[in-house]
């Protein structure tokens, strides 16, 4: 059951990531002869565009993704040996596995969109900024999870 529900999870984000990404092409500018450019001013020119996107983003997009399998994992590893959910907003889901794994799914996906549409909107420092709390909170709750099950050994 639970490789099935990964290998689902990981074909989703998979095949979400690559559209996403697919989508994030740069054209060229329109090319202006010499003689036409003194007609226009130099902030109706096109901004320069980076060509690549680097390997910062994606790899904080894969984390995020890691961590929270791990968490949906640990979680409901932890409720079947008897712990209590402490999140509040996840209480009404501890009962279901299933329903740990969609909106743990859900919420990585969301965080991805929002980082790429920040990204895409040129607010760049803010998409990775994001993208680097929305992991610290991850690691946080999956140290969380981690030390509650060697508690319960």
């Amino acid at each position: 059951m639970f490789r099935k529900i990964a290998g689902s999870f990981a074909l989703v984000l998979l095949s979400s990531s690559a559209t996403a990404l697919a989508s994030d092409e740069i054209t060229p500018a329109t090319k202006i002869s010499a003689a036409s450019t003194d007609d226009i001013q130099p902030s109706f020119l096109p901004a320069p565009q980076p060509t690549t996107r680097g390997s910062l983003l994606p790899s904080l997009y894969v984390s995020l993704a890691g961590l929270n399998a791990y968490d949906a994992y640990s979680t409901n590893k932890g409720l079947a040996r008897g712990a209590a959910e402490s999140n509040g907003i996840m209480r009404g889901a501890a009962g279901s596995p299933a329903a740990i794994w969609a909106i743990k799914g859900g919420v990585t996906a969301g965080s991805i969109l929002m980082s790429e549409r920040l990204w895409r909107s040129g607010r760049r420092a803010q998409a990775i900024g994001m993208m680097v709390a929305t992991n610290a909170v991850m690691a946080f709750v999956g140290a969380h999870n981690n030390s509650v099950l060697r508690n319960q050994r």
